[in-house]
């Protein structure tokens, strides 16, 4: 076999190489392995389809080529080690832990920072408008008139009207001055259909958010979430 033959044999190989990989691909249960195995597979077929003169499909294969290299990037900065600063790490500790480091900077970074007065976050039977999280202060939480809890650092307020899509159960309202971030409820109900696997991690805050709740009250009184 000459050097010709050889060549034109790998040619002809590149095709079976590009859908084993595209094969391996399938069967990754990895996206980031996933997005390169299909890079890898369809540069074989782009070479196969441009020295079988099918320029169309070899250009097409390139396109892709890009795509999947493109995610790739993008989920290795996701997932490199992130630190963050003192006060972000103890609340993502405490708080946030089903969420990476970079998962939770990006959240993070979609909320904005306040300081309240005494201001109604919530009222019964209303809509929520917003997702607030405690960083400093006291919110009484009423049903009804009747005082049923008091949250503090640390704790979500109208984390349950998030999760159901219903109205707010008990009216929240801050006691003097606290400081809170806020995420309204349309920007974070975006987020879920953009990112359904980050908001499946959000879910999970907010679940375990409830159950300290829930158990931190239980022996004084029943806690209805706002």
């Amino acid at each position: 076999m000459n050097l010709g033959d050889l060549l034109a044999y790998l040619r002809d190989d590149l095709v079976h190489v590009g859908y084993t990989l595209t094969l391996l691909a399938l069967l990754a249960r990895d996206v980031l392995w996933l997005r390169v195995l299909l890079a890898a597979a369809q540069a074989n077929l782009s070479a196969y389809s441009y020295y079988r003169g099918i320029e169309s499909i070899a250009l097409w294969n390139v396109i892709f080529v890009g795509i999947n290299l493109l995610w790739a990037v993008r989920i290795l900065r996701e997932r490199r080690a992130v630190e963050l600063p003192g006060e972000l790490a103890e609340i993502h500790q405490r708080s946030f832990m089903p969420l990476s480091a970079a998962e939770f900077l990006r959240l993070w970074s979609q909320g904005e920072r306040r300081v309240l007065r005494d201001q109604r976050l919530t009222q019964q039977g209303a809509p929520v408008e917003a997702l607030y999280f405690l960083l400093r202060g006291t919110v009484c939480v009423r049903e009804a008139q009747v005082e049923i809890a008091s949250l503090g650092r640390g704790d979500f307020v109208g984390e349950m009207s998030l999760l159901t899509g219903g109205v707010a159960t008990a009216d929240a309202q801050a006691v003097g001055e606290v400081e809170l971030m806020r995420w309204p409820t349309a920007q974070l109900l975006r987020l879920r259909e953009r990112n359904p696997a980050l908001w499946t991690k959000i879910q999970s805050v907010l679940g375990r958010d409830l159950v300290a709740k829930i158990q931190r009250h239980a022996v004084q009184r029943p806690v209805t979430a706002t």
